[in-house]
């Protein structure tokens, strides 16, 4: 049920995010300005949410996934302990990307690499989402994609279907397959006059610990 109090907590805090951002209350024209503003506004709903004296709650920006695992950090994670001292923990990562940057095709690389990396962490989450914004159509609504990066589509109204390899077949590019574990739907949102925003809720498994994450030879 907590799950769900969660999912509430996200659901509100980014379309206030967008609207302050249109409204002009806060500047963002940085990844690094969206995770604190929507840090700041998580931390703001999840407050209303809590319901018992006993329950708190608590946030952490760019959380390590654990020394030298090599898993990186979470842009936003924050946990939620019930009254029942149960916690209940939410894994976000984060993009934003610009119109300027003129990385696209490597772009939608990275940010599906970041929704691999949700799906690992059921030992540090109950539930991941997966944030992009933009000002640029070419990851809602471009009309065609390049056959050698076509794999990795999360264009509006698209679906990926679990267990797919999507490869980066651009000649010389060292980019790795990725494979999603979920079934997945794409759905946009117009948030501003300039920006829109693709808010991805990713189910969560247990982190699998392999030779090569561990540095060990076969």
């Amino acid at each position: 049920m907590s799950v769900e109090r969660l999912e509430r907590i996200v659901g509100k805090a980014v379309p206030i995010l967008f609207d302050q951002i249109e409204g002009g209350r806060v500047p963002v024209q940085s990844e690094a300005s969206l995770q604190l503003h929507l840090g700041r506004i998580i931390a703001t709903v999840a407050d209303l949410e809590m319901v018992s004296a006993r329950e708190t709650f608590s946030i952490e920006l760019e959380k390590p996934l654990g020394e030298r695992s090599g898993r990186g950090r979470l842009d936003i994670w924050f946990r939620l302990t019930t009254a029942d001292d149960r916690d209940w923990r939410c894994a976000m990562e984060l993009k934003f990307f610009k119109k300027a940057s003129q990385a696209e095709p490597v772009n939608r690389h990275k940010a599906l690499l970041d929704v691999a990396r949700l799906e690992t962490c059921g030992d540090v989450a109950d539930v991941g989402f997966m944030l992009i914004a933009t000002d640029h159509p070419h990851y809602v609504d471009w009309n065609a994609y390049s056959p050698d990066t076509a794999d990795f589509d999360f264009r509006h109204g698209r679906r990926y279907d679990a267990g797919y390899a999507m490869t980066y077949r651009t000649p010389g590019s060292a980019l790795k397959s990725i494979t999603l574990r979920n079934d997945y739907e794409f759905l946009w949102t117009d948030a501003t006059q300039r920006l829109r925003y693709l808010l991805l809720r990713v189910p969560v498994h247990e982190h699998q610990i392999s030779a090569v994450t561990l540095g060990l030879k076969r």
